[in-house]
């Protein structure tokens, strides 16, 4: 007979188990306004338990590392908008103008996500230096690139346009993954300069170079 479980234990403190919070959503807000104040370097697990009201236990019962609630984060705010715009990329009619909805997004992370923007910059520097942080930062980036390199596939196949040579897509995601975030640090530096459609004007010339290159 299988051993029974134990049950498991409520690590919120009294305080937060009395709102009825959750505990990952909290910690997560936390660490991003700590993140933003210190830095992802100079942050400490101690620092986010307390400001979202948990113990350090509680913290470590969600995220193993303050690298995972890192990866969270980016995956929450960041990676999550990509992947709908990706999707809605792939799945849009012809006599849809994609460009609008690549501005829209832009805008909205680079309003919306400043702080969180600025320390993913520092932990690309630290992951630059750090193999064993690269590799994960590399292979999630690898993903978006083929859910994009996909997408594109697909819009070319919509749009009667040749299809990319082998591996191309995936080329051409990288293209539209370094221009967009080449956009986004101009813009956190000078905002004027990098207006919202700026980004859709982009990948419009993007597009436009493409299909004139395989053009016949």
């Amino acid at each position: 007979m299988a051993k029974a479980q134990s049950p498991r234990v409520d690590m919120r403190t009294r305080g937060a188990r009395a709102q009825g919070r959750d505990a990952r959503q909290e910690l997560m807000e936390a660490a991003a306004a700590v993140f933003a104040e210190r830095g992802y370097g100079d942050a400490s697990v101690d620092e986010v338990s307390q400001r979202a009201g948990y113990s350090k236990g509680a913290f470590y019962w969600h995220f193993p590392s303050k690298e995972d609630l890192f990866y969270a984060l980016l995956e929450e705010r960041v990676l999550e908008p990509w992947e709908e715009s990706i999707r809605l990329l792939e799945a849009a009619p012809a006599d849809q103008d994609m460009a609008p909805e690549a501005s829209r997004l832009f805008g909205d992370l680079l309003r919306g996500e400043r702080g969180f923007l600025l320390i993913q910059y520092e932990v690309w520097a630290h992951a630059v230096r750090d193999p064993k942080l690269r590799r994960r930062y590399a292979n999630r980036r690898k993903q978006l690139r083929v859910a994009m390199g996909r997408a594109i596939a697909a819009r070319l196949e919509t749009l009667g346009a040749p299809p990319p040579e082998p591996g191309g897509e995936e080329r051409l995601a990288t293209i539209f993954i370094a221009a967009a975030l080449g956009l986004a640090q101009e813009r956190l530096v000078d905002a004027k300069a990098v207006p919202d459609d700026l980004i859709g004007e982009t990948f419009a010339l993007i597009y436009a170079g493409y299909l004139k290159r395989n053009d016949g």
